[in-house]
């Protein structure tokens, strides 16, 4: 096993008699840049609208353009969307909305919270881009008349944690009197 500068090395060579290739810098690589051709999105030519909704900490929203009635949450379609509490829960304004559903399609991105709290703020953007697709009052009325908190939003939120207790409102218990 040698051990050693490369220096060493090639004077320890030469000494023996061996030739050594002499170091050549190579000569550097001319890439050519080659511009790629961005994938054409689908919203490109179309005109989008941005909705937003909001639950606890998650946060939605969804952009709403024409077309055949796909609804996809986080790149994914929405009829595959796993727990099957959180896809209904996301699937009601679509279904609720009816033939506006055929008319448009709608992307949601969705992040932050808990899966119920993720499928409240993505149903409640999919519910606003719908009532402000519809141009009256009668879907606003159905999604009011189907859950009054798909277009207001829930304004429950978590009870900060306060000292003297592990928990918002729970206490330390003392033994004495």
């Amino acid at each position: 096993m040698m051990t050693g500068t490369g220096y060493a090395r090639s004077q320890r060579d030469k000494e023996e008699g061996k030739e050594t290739q002499e170091a050549v810098p190579e000569k550097k690589r001319v890439e050519e840049k080659v511009e790629k051709k961005k994938a054409a999105s689908k919203s490109q030519g179309k005109k989008v609208k941005l909705y937003s909704g909001a639950r606890k900490t998650a946060r939605a929203t969804a952009s709403i353009y024409q077309g055949t009635g796909k609804v996809r949450v986080n790149g994914r379609i929405l009829e595959l969307w796993e727990p099957e509490v959180a896809r209904l829960h996301m699937l009601a304004p679509a279904l609720v909305s009816g033939e506006l559903r055929e008319r448009f399609d709608i992307d949601v991105k969705v992040a932050g919270g808990g899966f119920m709290g993720q499928a409240d703020a993505a149903a409640m953007a999919i519910a606003r881009a719908y009532v402000d697709q519809s141009r009256g009052n009668e879907a606003k009325a159905r999604m009011n008349a189907y859950n009054k908190y798909l277009l207001s939003g829930d304004p429950r939120q978590t009870e900060p944690k306060k000292f003297g207790g592990p928990g918002a409102r729970r206490k330390r218990q003392k033994s004495y009197r």
